[in-house]
């Protein structure tokens, strides 16, 4: 419709102004291209999948998780020494109890979970306790460095478990020394203890009263061990478990409960570790054994 133009309200077009243009096509919006949009729904479908599979991981590891485990009751050797030459020590023994019949992949791996020695391959194994030896050495037989090793278990190759107590190789033995041996003379008959502690009693001599009296041998080692006492190399005396440093035992002069025939008797002590390692004897030191030859 055109605008009337009348005296008192003039015209756009007569005030030299230009009018509103006419109403055209509406401009079209702008439509995304054929790869941009391939492109998008790719990019939605690799999200889906990632969640999908993420949700999937979470849900079999909760299951897992409320599953009993199919290992129980691990036992490994504390410590061992493949050197020595004990039988009891020179292989470490490690064992678990399955709940039911299992695929068993079990390694031996070092402080850097590095693999050291295959125990078992995978094969079936049935329910029930299973044992294995490890005698702290590599595939190719080379004697492994001192150190912790755990056991590293796969059960029907899904589930890992690592026992967490270490086994330990140690192959270092320890070193002893005698530090003494007090008195040097020891009676083993019951008439010359007695004699002894009588003339001890009285202090005619102080020889009479060390007769009297065990010997004690007195050492050092360097490691925590179990002390053997060796008269002319025979073990006479054993102690328990003791710290390192220094210790002490006593010797009445009998060897399995029978006093030894008099003479002259050769000293000596060695040191047992943990791992089996024994130390060489100390130096020895002579003892007399049964009477002696002071008559006073």
């Amino acid at each position: 419709m055109s605008t009337l133009s009348t005296p008192d309200h003039p015209s756009p077009q007569a005030r030299g102004e230009e009018g509103p243009e006419p109403a055209g096509d509406p401009v079209p919006a702008a439509v995304p291209s054929p790869g941009r949009a391939r492109r998008e729904r790719a990019l939605l479908l690799v999200t889906l999948v990632l969640i999908l599979a993420a949700s999937a991981a979470f849900l079999r590891a909760q299951t897992l998780k409320l599953e009993p485990s199919a290992l129980k009751r691990p036992r490994v050797e504390s410590v061992f020494s493949p050197v020595c030459g004990c039988e009891d020590k020179a292989t470490a023994s490690l064992s678990f109890g399955l709940r039911r019949a299992s695929r068993v992949d079990a390694r031996m791996i070092d402080s850097d979970a590095r693999i050291v020695r295959t125990l078992a391959d995978g094969a079936e194994r049935p329910a029930g306790r299973l044992r294995l030896e490890w005698d702290g050495r590599d595939a190719a037989g080379r004697l492994l460095p001192d150190g912790p090793y755990r056991l590293r278990l796969f059960l029907d190759e899904e589930r890992e478990v690592i026992v967490p107590r270490p086994v330990v190789l140690d192959t270092q033995a320890p070193r002893a020394a005698l530090i003494s041996v007090v008195p040097r003379t020891i009676a083993t008959s019951a008439r010359e203890r007695q004699r002894g502690r009588r003339r001890g009693a009285s202090r005619r001599t102080d020889r009479a009263a060390l007769r009297a009296a065990p010997i004690e041998v007195r050492y050092r080692s360097s490691e925590a061990g179990r002390a053997t006492l060796l008269v002319d190399g025979l073990a006479v005396v054993r102690t328990g478990r003791r710290p390192p440093g220094r210790g002490s035992l006593r010797w009445d002069g009998r060897l399995d409960g029978r006093p030894l025939r008099p003479g002259r008797r050769e000293l000596a002590l060695r040191v047992r570790d943990r791992a089996g390692n024994s130390s060489a004897p100390t130096r020895s030191v002579t003892v007399r054994v049964g009477r002696s030859r002071d008559r006073r």
